[in-house]
């Protein structure tokens, strides 16, 4: 899972396949058609979750919501500009085909 973080209103926001934009709007970001790939405004990180990790924690939860566990925890990092299947852009431009790879 990819989440935006904006950094002028430090909103975070999950992305879809169709565009979101974060608190302040200055910032925005989506999936690509491969549902891989996004595609976020510059001034953003791109923050990932492992699925695995993440769907884990909700189902010890769920399971148990009043106890702590070393299940609730999960790896998140911040994506490097050199992570392939996220491109960048700029926020005037609205065209995907000017996304492209730091």
């Amino acid at each position: 899972m990819k989440l935006l973080f904006c950094g002028y209103c430090h909103d975070i926001v999950r992305l879809f396949p169709e565009r979101r934009t974060c608190h302040c709007g200055r910032s925005w970001g989506q999936y690509l058609e491969d549902n891989s790939t996004t595609i976020q405004t510059a001034n953003t990180l791109s923050l990932g979750i492992a699925n695995p990790d993440f769907w884990r924690a909700v189902e010890v939860y769920q399971e148990s919501p009043e106890h702590f566990s070393p299940e609730l925890s999960m790896r998140a990092w911040i994506n490097p500009l050199t992570e392939e299947d996220v491109r960048y852009i700029r926020p005037e431009d609205t065209s995907l085909e000017n996304a492209k790879s730091l």
